[in-house]
């Protein structure tokens, strides 16, 4: 099943409930405001940063490729595609209770906590706990490129990018 879905706007109830300060980046304890050209260093940014290169390791010397992305179709529950600060979804499967909803509400919360600062992006997203796409699987003369997946959780075999799980506010 794949249903099409226009920019997702929130409605004024959700816009005045999620009004908050900009976030901060802290350095031990020094805080300063959070960076428009992303750097790595821990000068400026929390630890945690660093894992988003670890994740996109296996990516490193080939790039991402449209190809790559659709090639995690196949075990997403939807795509994300961000253009121009709007959000547009293509649901594939029924997530478990409301782990999309909350995964997509999570990406509406970055764009109005940093509006006109989000690049435009596509990911694919599998909202299961157990991973979809292992690295095994695309190794040998016959493996094709391996696909890009965002998901919860990963394993040292699996090559997920990791995303946080905020689905349970909704349960």
């Amino acid at each position: 099943m794949t249903t099409t879905r226009g920019p997702l706007q929130m409605n004024s109830f959700v816009s005045n409930i999620l009004k908050r300060p900009q976030p901060k980046c802290t350095n031990n304890s020094m805080s300063t405001n959070c960076i428009t050209n992303y750097q790595s260093s821990t000068a400026t940014c929390p630890d945690h940063f660093r894992w988003i290169h670890e994740d996109l390791r296996p990516w490193k010397s080939s790039g991402i490729s449209k190809e790559m992305v659709e090639k995690a179709k196949e075990s997403a529950d939807f795509r994300l595609v961000i253009v121009n600060g709007k959000i547009y979804v293509e649901k594939y499967n029924d997530a478990f209770q409301t782990r999309d909803v909350f995964t997509i509400w999570g990406f509406l919360q970055l764009l109005m906590f940093y509006p006109g600062k989000v690049p435009d992006l596509e990911l694919m997203f599998n909202c299961g706990d157990r991973p979809q796409i292992y690295r095994n699987d695309y190794q040998g003369s016959n493996a094709t490129s391996l696909p890009v997946m965002f998901q919860y959780c990963g394993t040292r075999g699996a090559p997920v990018v990791l995303f946080p799980d905020w689905s349970f506010w909704g349960w």
